[in-house]
């Protein structure tokens, strides 16, 4: 017994040692102010919010060779804090990873690490904050969503990622049970590290593609996402996000069109749409334009739109991020208005 700890211990230590040599520590703080004056749909109610928020974010990542097969590994995890999160800290960027490079092909064992299907990565939004965040905060919710349908990508999941030549990257992403959706109308799954929590929550799975097609400066995303239907619940939750960004010299133009539901008793189809326009005044400034809309089939539900003007501005070792938004008859119903002013600033170690 005492040789086979003896062995053990010295295994364990050997592989300390060569994690601990390959290891990269990278970070992200932000600071971010939002102002937001809103209207409610009488049009007789003007309330007005503001404050700071804060998100910290520490990357650790390991890679090398295994010793079988001549095959690469990546593993890695986050530390993230939005705000005063007391959960879930560790639910971003987690992940192992077994590359074969002769085929191009990867295996991912991992939480929000791939290619995933969320409105940051929209082609439509060229940089800058999102539409979702634009939007948050207003006087009665949002139908734009930082998750258009099945969270896949941000859930515990396995996945398969194969190169296509030149042409881009095809993902292949199954989640056994969905932690992360767009909207929580019921309850979701839960795990942790050997032990988990299995609710009403089924298998969800997302195909995407993201590549440049061959054309320099052009970039085509495309996810469509399902999770299987749920005991007792009409609806299944399905996604579906296309986006093409193309630049030329300093301006780049951007689009994309994300349609979706989530689980629920009827099927509340939302179709959003975003435009982007951004231009590289220099090296050190970017400016951009937002353009967005969100349309429902329920009844008597409006057209959501909103329109952001955007300011980048590159300090060296901090970027400056300032953002002026228009929304308008938020959440589909007719005159629910809000102006919004956002300020971020981005600092990375």
């Amino acid at each position: 017994m005492k040789k086979l700890m003896l062995t053990t211990a010295i295994a364990g230590l050997a592989l300390t040692a060569n994690a601990i040599a390959q290891t990269s520590i990278t970070g992200e703080i932000r600071v971010t102010h939002k102002a937001v004056a809103s209207e409610t749909a009488t049009g007789t109610t003007t309330t007005s919010g503001r404050g700071f928020g804060t998100e910290q974010q520490i990357n650790f990542a390991t890679k090398g060779k295994l010793n079988v097969g001549g095959l690469d590994y990546a593993a890695g995890f986050s530390i993230e804090n939005d705000g005063v999160q007391t959960i879930n800290q560790f639910n971003e960027n987690t992940y192992v990873d077994i590359t074969n490079a002769s085929s191009g092909t990867t295996l991912s064992f991992s939480v929000d690490h791939i290619q995933r299907n969320d409105s940051d990565r929209s082609a439509g939004n060229i940089f800058g904050f999102a539409p979702s965040e634009f939007s948050s905060s207003g006087p009665s919710g949002s139908l734009m969503s930082a998750t258009p349908g099945p969270g896949v990508g941000q859930s515990q999941s396995v996945a398969v990622i194969q190169d296509i030549g030149k042409f881009g990257k095809l993902a292949y992403n199954y989640a056994p049970t969905l932690t992360d959706k767009s909207t929580t109308t019921l309850t979701t799954g839960s795990g942790s590290s050997e032990a988990f929590t299995e609710t009403n929550e089924k298998s969800a799975y997302e195909i995407s593609f993201v590549g440049d097609l061959g054309v320099k400066g052009l970039t085509v995303d495309y996810f469509t996402s399902k999770q299987k239907q749920m005991s007792g619940v009409a609806i299944k939750a399905e996604g579906e996000n296309i986006g093409l960004r193309y630049n030329t010299g300093a301006v780049t133009l951007g689009v994309a069109r994300k349609i979706w539901n989530d689980d629920g008793s009827t099927k509340t189809e939302i179709t959003e749409k975003n435009y982007g326009i951004a231009y590289a005044v220099n090296n050190n400034v970017t400016l951009g334009l937002l353009h967005a809309t969100a349309d429902s089939n329920a009844a008597n539900t409006e057209t959501q739109k909103l329109t952001a003007i955007q300011l980048g501005y590159n300090l060296g070792p901090v970027a400056l991020t300032v953002g002026v938004a228009k929304n308008s008859d938020i959440a589909g119903t007719n005159g629910a208005d809000s102006d919004m002013i956002m300020t971020r600033l981005t600092g990375a170690f």
